[in-house]
């Protein structure tokens, strides 16, 4: 099933992305001259779990435009980004040029990389925004994590809050339940940038399918692969609703090779 959702995923993500992202941030060049004068501003309250990358090897899996990995890289890091997408990484290589930085941009399924050449390399591996349900089978790639870090290397995981897609709140009927948190199925669902672009062009979208899981499912995981979780912080909407969660950020560390 992960090889069918991967192949699903990477035809929507395919489509159009490039030319989101120029509608999105801009052409490389204007997103690379921003992300010069404040690379830091890119990686947010992110920059205090990663700590100081100057000189590591970091690997941004699903890293999509570069949005995380050029301004890593700016700041000193080697970044390894592996993505499904030749859009995105046509996109992020044309602004990582113009910043006058490089990094390697792999287009791959996570789970069909030569695992054998980066085993144990990484000594940070960063998700951000919004990954997770992209994966079928999460305890498999929880282990390729595992295996791409060093002893001593971190993950830095920071995606949507699993209660985000199932409470909604409006002033007028408050707050309101949609559907099973513990649903374990596939869902189709539009990819991200779908509804930017003109209702008249949206049904040429092709739907992403995608598996939502619970915390508690991905706190296992983590742990059950040998990571050994240091922190978990949740983070309030930023739509307004402030008083429910929008997103987390899960911290685990390497210590041991496992056999």
């Amino acid at each position: 099933m992960q090889k069918v959702q991967s192949e699903i995923n990477k035809k929507a993500w395919t489509y159009r992305a490039y030319e989101w992202w120029e509608k999105r941030s801009g052409t490389p060049k204007d997103t690379a001259e921003d992300m010069k004068s404040n690379p830091q501003k890119y990686l947010r309250k992110h920059l205090g779990y990663l700590g100081d990358v100057k000189g590591k090897r970091v690997a941004v899996l699903l890293g999509s435009s570069g949005r995380k990995a050029i301004p890593l890289a700016l700041i000193g890091a080697s970044v390894t980004v592996v993505d499904i997408s030749e859009e995105n990484q046509r996109y992020a290589l044309e602004v990582a040029k113009e910043a006058g930085v490089e990094i390697e941009y792999i287009v791959s399924d996570v789970f069909e990389i030569d695992i054998g050449k980066f085993i144990h390399s990484y000594d940070v591996v960063y998700l951000e925004g919004g990954i997770l349900h992209y994966f079928a089978d999460l305890d498999s790639f929880a282990r390729i994590v595992y295996d791409l870090l060093k002893t001593g290397g971190r993950l830095v995981l920071n995606d949507f809050h699993p209660i985000r897609k199932f409470i909604q709140y409006t002033e007028d009927q408050g707050i309101e339940i949609k559907g099973d948190y513990f649903d374990s199925r596939l869902f189709e669902g539009a990819v991200a940038y779908k509804s930017m672009f003109p209702l008249s062009e949206q049904s040429e979208f092709p739907d992403c399918l995608l598996r939502f899981w619970n915390m508690g499912e991905i706190i296992s995981s983590v742990a059950a692969c040998g990571l050994v979780i240091e922190q978990l912080t949740e983070e309030p909407r930023a739509d307004g609703n402030h008083f429910l969660p929008g997103s987390f950020t899960l911290v685990a560390n390497k210590f041991i090779v496992q056999k």
